[in-house]
């Protein structure tokens, strides 16, 4: 099936997969995502097919601020401060998350690269819940055809017109007054 985000049928299909629990793989600035809605049945379906650790916890992605500001209740005003300095961009923000719950997200981001927000733009929703492209603890995948034969039942979408490779998001976790950098990427947060 051509992935087509300007066909209807196809972006009818796609939000039927997603609304089902479906994974879907994308293309980023940086690497290649898997997504699903973020809902229990989205994180339970990229945790199964990551084989990842329900320990570790998701972000969340979307085209706009207006998008992703429902799940940033309980952040604190640097949150809001730096996602309208530096978004869209390479810059994740998240807060400290205890317990174990795959529901539970740890970050956010709204990344600036033009076939992610055509994604997103055609997303009931308009938000993912994200992580890269690999099975838990080995290299994200490089291509669209690896991703099709290791996850042979999610929609890859390869629209991939603008280059990818860039240095990985920046990532702070913000703590009330307290800002950390969990890891350095392309931001510098000042």
């Amino acid at each position: 099936m051509k992935t087509d985000l300007n066909d209807l049928d196809f972006v009818k299909y796609l939000n039927a997969h997603l609304a089902a629990g479906g994974v879907i793989a994308f293309p980023t600035d940086t690497v290649w995502g898997l997504g699903a809605l973020p809902t229990r049945a989205g994180a339970a379906a990229l945790f199964e097919i990551k084989r990842r650790p329900h320990e570790k916890h998701l972000i969340i992605m979307s085209d706009s601020v207006a998008h992703i500001r429902p799940y940033m209740t309980g952040y604190p005003p640097r949150a809001f401060e730096l996602a309208n300095k530096y978004w869209p961009g390479a810059l994740t923000i998240g807060v400290p998350v205890g317990g174990s719950d795959t529901f539970v997200f740890g970050g956010v981001r709204v990344p600036a690269y033009r076939p992610f927000q055509d994604l997103c733009a055609v997303v009931d929703g308009h938000c993912l819940a994200t992580s890269s492209a690999n099975i838990s603890g080995m290299p994200p995948m490089q291509s669209a055809a690896e991703i099709r034969k290791t996850f042979p039942d999610i929609i890859v979408i390869d629209n991939a017109y603008q280059p990818m490779g860039g240095q990985p998001s920046t990532v702070v976790v913000l703590d009330g007054d307290k800002t950390t950098i969990a890891r350095a990427g392309a931001v510098e947060i000042n």
